[in-house]
Parts: C-alpha cells; structure tokens; sequence
C-alpha cells in the first residue's frame, strides 16, 4: 500500500519520532526511516517534508532537533533528494504545536521558521505533460452502483475523457470510457496529475489487475521482457551478480527481474564509465546492468516518462536498488 501511494505522490511527509532511543531505531539498522525515505524518492517523489514529531517528548530540545537534521541531511543527500527541496519542521502532533500555529515557549525560543501547513502550502506543483499520448497506472479495480465497471488510477500523462477508446496492457483489451470521476465528481477531462475514476463499457475488467497501465490505442505503451537501466545500489548484504533475482517495483506494479549482465560501473557526479564489465556490485554502486523479466512488462524509457521509467529493486521485504530505464531491448 505505501508503495502504490507513494507512486501517485507528488510531494512526501516522512514523520520522525523525536524521542530517545526511537529515532535511532528507525534511522540506523535499516529501519522504517531509511526504507520510506528510500522508495519515495525511487518512485519519483522529489519535494520532501521531514517532519519531527514528538519534540514535546524532549521538552523541544534544540540539540537533539538539530542532530537529527544533521543525521538525515547527510543521509537524504546521498538517497539522491536535493537539498533544496528538502524541508525539515520541528513539531509535537499530541500538543498540535507547530503544525497551524506555535504557541509554546520553549519552541518559539529557537525556531521561528513556517509551521507545517504553510510549508504544505508552499509546495510546488510539477509539470504536467498533457501533451503527451496517454498513461494512466491502474491503482484499483472495482464496481459502484451507480458508474459500474471502473478503473481507478493517476494519469501520468496525455488526457482522458468519456467517450475515449482506450487499451489495457499487458494484454490486448479495449473498452470505452463512459465517464470521468475526480475526487467523487465527474468532470469532462482527466489531465496529467490527476487521480481519477473511469467508469468503463466494452471490458471485461475481471482481467484487469493492478499495475496496469491504460493508453491510447493508437499509442500502446511498449511491452518488453528486457532492458538497459542504470541503478544505485543501497546497503547491500549480499553484493548484486550476474543471475542475482529480486522484484521490480514500477509503480503499483511488482515483477520478478533477473539481472543478466552488469555492463559497467559509473561515477554518479560526472557519468564516466569506471569499470567495464564488472563482476559484482557493492553497495553504494552506480552501474549500467541489463535486467529481464520472465513475462512482459509495461516500461517507458525514463527520458520520455519518469514515472514509468523509475523502479526500485527488492528482496527480502528490503529495498536494495533503485534505477532507471535507459534503453528497452526486447
């Protein structure tokens, strides 16, 4: 579930728990912490909100505020967030402190920065690409009394409205669009960055799942069982091989991928290759590797969509790469 939420987000909050001994429990030993913050921003999220909770538990301790900033700055940096985008905002969710308005004292002795709403509020909105054919990532499949048959689902690009013809991959079906729903209230059209409802004729949506992707006909997303993608590995415990397998994490979708070859290791910074050919990849590598799937899955290349060319790798429940599709092959 976070991780099909986090793929429709624009912006994340990533709640830190202040008090003594918790921070360091989610932080350090790959906790909740490092793993939320992680797959957020593998799914595309850029703009992130760290808001440390529990202040009040400290007696809103200025110290212990500002390690933890320093901890999860140096952190968040490598993760791959630019710092920039990145707010941090001391608060006590029980007390209500700082979150529409500060009131006590012994936060209001050192922090005179936005509360958490307005730093919401100062959010920026991305671009939209409604220009571009559409893709729509289905997030939920279901049937309503009064719409019937709907699909739910952000579109990532392009536009959609009622009477579109539209197909359903993988696979080969096609239905039409009765009706667009956004936030409970039909509307005539569904732009890139919405999450909106099709209600749906003409399909039989019991073979439709989660993961997949909705396009126009006439401009089908590709379907591919192999490609190049350049990845970042995290804290690995066991190095990445040739024949190593993990799950392909693509937006609401999940797929078995196998790594068939590790093209060469790069410099993040500049993009030089270092080695070519190399036989394993610690942790903390940037390489070029060839991945395939056992069925075929829908990828766009991450120079055209960045949301469905961005994946995160796991195994084990633990996120170990992130990446992005350079090149589809087959």
């Amino acid at each position: 579930k976070m991780i099909s939420g986090a793929a429709q987000a624009d912006a994340a909050v990533l709640v830190v728990d202040a008090s003594t001994g918790e921070f360091e429990s989610g932080f350090h030993s790959g906790g909740q912490t490092v793993e939320h913050a992680v797959l957020v921003r593998s799914l595309g999220v850029q703009q992130l909100i760290v808001a440390v909770n529990k202040l009040d538990m400290v007696s809103y301790d200025q110290a212990r505020y500002n390690y933890i900033v320093a901890e999860l700055t140096s952190f968040l940096k490598m993760a791959g967030y630019r710092l920039p985008d990145v707010t941090f905002v001391p608060l006590s969710g029980f007390q209500g402190e700082n979150l529409v308005e500060r009131k006590d004292e012994r936060l209001c002795a050192w922090y005179d920065g936005p509360t958490l709403l307005q730093v919401i509020d100062s959010l920026r909105a991305p671009v939209r690409r409604s220009d571009m054919p559409l893709r729509l990532s289905v997030s939920d499949v279901f049937k309503t009394p009064g719409l019937g048959g709907c699909v739910a689902g952000k579109v990532e690009a392009g536009t959609v409205q009622a009477g579109d013809t539209l197909a359903f991959r993988p696979g080969e079906l096609v239905g039409q669009v009765r009706a667009v729903e956004k936030h409970g209230r039909r509307v005539l059209v569904g732009k890139a960055g919405d999450s909106v409802t099709l209600a749906m004729q003409g399909v039989d949506l019991d073979t439709v799942r989660v993961g997949h992707v909705v396009c126009d006909v006439d401009s089908p997303i590709p379907l591919v069982t192999s490609f190049l993608a350049q990845i970042l590995t995290f804290d690995l415990t066991v190095p990445l091989t040739k024949g190593s397998h993990a799950t392909m994490y693509i937006n609401a979708n999940n797929e078995p991928i196998t790594v068939e070859k590790l093209l060469c290791t790069i410099k993040k910074s500049t993009g030089e290759v270092l080695k070519k050919k190399p036989r394993l990849l610690l942790k903390h590598s940037t390489a070029l590797v060839q991945l395939t799937c056992s069925r075929p899955v829908c990828l766009e290349l991450f120079a055209d969509y960045k949301q469905l060319g961005r994946f995160t790798l796991r195994d084990a429940g633990i996120s170990i790469a992130a990446g992005t599709v350079m090149k589809l092959i087959s």
